[in-house]
């Protein structure tokens, strides 16, 4: 999901923000809660310094991990409901999502960990989630209607209503990360089922 990269101090075109995100991503994917700058700061090649140049402090960085790793996994599962019908766009977001959510990856387990702070511990991401699902279910909402208008979904449902629901399902997918892998693969697909009897 993610990738390591490595400053070249004679390249001057090297983003050093960019550098340092990747590298505060990949330490806060396969750390706990607490952000150390200094780990960060050396896992990159910097000093402590470039990172309160670039993000201020611990919270300004941990905001652009979150809407990084938001934009990262948004750029995915469009691109997995780019083509087709409305109804096979928005079952190719289902099941892209349902599949990278049960991953198991350690970005996926940031990704969740940080929805969740968002809610209890940091309360600066919590105008970020409410933006990203906001946004999602617009998305969601926007693949019904086209479905509708070409006929592969059913006229009589209440796209935004679907939108809704799809959008409430993925988010309980990403927390069933914490179940087993098993019980993650079973929930989807008993959603895609219902799904499909719905559309």
């Amino acid at each position: 999901m993610t990738t390591t990269a490595s400053p070249s101090r004679s390249a001057p075109t090297t983003d050093t923000r960019a550098v340092l995100l990747e590298a505060a991503i990949e330490y806060m994917s396969t750390s706990g809660p607490a952000v150390n700058f200094d780990a960060i700061a050396a896992e990159a090649g910097y000093t402590k310094g470039a990172l309160y140049h670039h993000f201020g402090s611990v919270e300004g960085l941990v905001e652009e991990v979150f809407k990084e790793a938001v934009r990262r996994h948004a750029e995915q599962v469009i691109a997995a409901s780019e083509e087709g019908t409305g109804r096979e766009r928005l079952r190719g977001l289902v099941d892209s999502s349902a599949g990278l959510y049960g991953s198991g990856t350690p970005f996926y387990r940031l990704l969740l960990r940080l929805h969740v702070e968002a809610g209890v511990t940091r309360p600066r991401l919590a105008p970020i989630a409410k933006k990203v699902q906001s946004r999602q279910r617009r998305y969601m909402t926007e693949l019904v209607r086209i479905g509708q208008r070409d006929g592969s979904i059913r006229g009589d449902v209440d796209a935004a209503a679907v939108g809704d629901m799809v959008n409430a399902t993925m988010q309980g997918l990403l927390v069933q990360q914490l179940e087993a892998e098993k019980t993650q693969r079973r929930a989807a697909l008993r959603f895609g089922e219902l799904l499909e009897e719905l559309l």
